[in-house]
């Protein structure tokens, strides 16, 4: 059982990591492949910032893990959290290796589903908190 304390800082970040993900996915809406990134300066900003976004993405998650190792991998078992903070790690210690490819896809079609599963979990760690 979560102590109040615990659910809280668990809710804290479930909403930023949600909020992140609605930036993230709010500003590759038109972006159609990983050459978008390559093809402008604008483009190659933009694949920064969504470095910096998926980084802290992968960081909340490893938080909510600092703070009860359990609550999300026993409510959603099917999600790879590993992989999550896996990705975060990759981005913050290898940045010159960065696979423009894999970021695009993790956006298109990785983070759209992330985002339902947080708002799960915002529900599930709300009950906690009344």
């Amino acid at each position: 059982m979560l102590s109040k304390s615990e659910s809280q800082k668990i809710s804290q970040t479930l909403i930023s990591v949600y909020e992140t993900i609605i930036q993230l996915l709010n500003w590759n809406k038109n972006i159609s492949s990983a050459e978008d990134y390559y093809s402008s300066e604008q483009g190659m900003q933009l694949l920064a910032a969504n470095c910096t976004l998926i980084t802290a993405i992968g960081e909340g998650i490893n938080r909510i893990n600092r703070v009860s190792p359990e609550f999300l991998k026993d409510n959603f078992p099917e999600v790879p959290w590993r992989d999550i903070i896996g990705m975060r790690n990759h981005i913050a210690h290898g940045y010159f290796e960065l696979d423009a490819e894999l970021v695009y896809e993790s956006i298109a079609t990785e983070f759209p589903e992330l985002l339902s599963t947080i708002s799960t979990a915002i529900e599930i760690i709300n009950k906690f908190e009344n």
